[in-house]
């Protein structure tokens, strides 16, 4: 998926293992063969999924959230830019996989191979697979199955494709729940990062690691300019963008564990780049111009220890990361009734108040709900098993 396409959401929160206190929270029950190397915690970078999933919900529901609130209307450009959250979760994920497991897997081990994609799995597939039946109850109680408008698939084929998180990797057009496009990619590279890691076990100069970052972006900027579809799709393609976005983050962190560069100062390459989409027409619509930056601004973030990092890091911004994904993967199944609160509430400014609290509660409970009753419960029996 692209900018381009009805659905267009992260990296998804999904992607990025929590990094509070030490080892991923999550990987806590792991076995001893998979289980990753202690560093110090990265808990900044758990806030920033926040942002990022937030990012993709103001992308998707701008339109009725500036009719609710006409005081957005200035920042439209930088909403529509929403799309460049997922953007941002690839290389995150990229990245705070490599921070724990690189090490661990530079040596081939069947154990701590299959332990680790047993625990990937255990992070998205819960979640994933309640939101697909969500999805199917709602085609089927209003009558959508089948192929809709704009090539979205609820069909036989995409719902075996999604319980095995493979709908994209056939397909370029969403699948049930829209926004799940990206598990599929995320999935992709979880399976490939075994063998990431195998091979650049022993690279720890700098400059090599900058290198591969800077060529896999490259290989994804120079694919979309050549190939991209007039929607912005590439067909047949979905990796490219999931691989190049993910090797970046994964090479800009081994080149700052292991390399040991300086990365702290290129933070400023964050907000410049946002105000450059937020006030330039023609950088909003610039395709994925920004991916390096948002890979570099995730490596910055982690090697910080500056006013955002801190902020980032408090504890209500870092329950709000661990909330994300369910939040990316609960959003946009509640369109309906976000569409119908814009209807009621349009009209009069205190009817539009209240519209738009219940928007943010609505969306809140949703994400936080499923949080607490699915993801958190279910993954803790998956990793048990491990």
């Amino acid at each position: 998926m692209a900018r381009g396409t009805a659905v267009l959401s992260p990296a998804t929160p999904e992607a990025v293992d929590e990094t509070v206190g030490g080892a991923p929270a999550t990987d806590r029950a792991a076995t001893p063969a998979a289980r990753p190397r202690r560093r110090p915690p990265l808990p900044a970078l758990t806030g920033l999924r926040a942002l990022a999933a937030l990012w993709v919900v103001l992308f998707h529901y701008r339109t009725d959230l500036e009719a609710l609130a006409p005081w957005l209307a200035p920042f439209d450009r930088l909403l529509g830019a929403g799309y460049l959250g997922v953007d941002l979760f690839f290389p995150l994920s990229g990245f705070v996989l490599a921070y724990n497991y690189a090490d661990v897997l530079r040596s081939f081990s069947w154990p701590s191979t299959r332990a680790f994609v047993q625990n990937r799995f255990a992070r998205v597939w819960p979640v994933h697979v309640v939101t697909l039946h969500v999805d199917l109850a709602m085609a089927v109680a209003a009558g959508t199955l089948g192929v809709g408008e704009g090539g979205h698939r609820r069909t036989v084929e995409a719902y075996v494709q999604n319980l095995f998180m493979v709908h994209n990797w056939w397909n370029d057009r969403p699948s049930f729940n829209g926004p799940a496009w990206s598990i599929s990619s995320e999935w992709f590279a979880y399976l490939l990062s075994p063998l990431l890691f195998l091979a650049v076990g022993r690279v720890r100069r700098a400059r090599v690691l900058v290198l591969l970052a800077a060529l896999a972006y490259a290989a994804m900027l120079t694919t979309y300019a050549l190939f991209a579809l007039p929607n912005g799709n590439l067909e047949h393609l979905f990796f490219v963008r999931i691989m190049g976005e993910f090797l970046g983050g994964a090479f800009l962190c081994l080149a700052w564990v292991r390399g040991g560069l300086s990365v702290r100062r290129l933070l400023p390459l964050l907000p410049l780049g946002l105000v450059a989409v937020a006030l330039v027409p023609a950088a909003s619509s610039g395709d994925y111009w920004m991916a390096p930056v948002l890979g570099i601004s995730v490596a910055a973030l982690a090697a910080s220890s500056g006013w955002a990092t801190r902020w980032l890091s408090t504890s209500w911004m870092v329950a709000a990361g661990e909330a994300s994904y369910c939040l990316y993967m609960t959003h946009y199944l509640l369109q309906p009734l976000v569409r119908g609160l814009r209807e009621w509430g349009d009209g009069a400014w205190w009817s539009a108040a209240l519209a738009l609290a219940a928007i943010v509660a609505a969306l809140g409970a949703a994400a936080w709900l499923l949080h607490v009753a699915v993801e958190r419960p279910a993954r803790r029996r998956l990793y048990a098993r491990a």
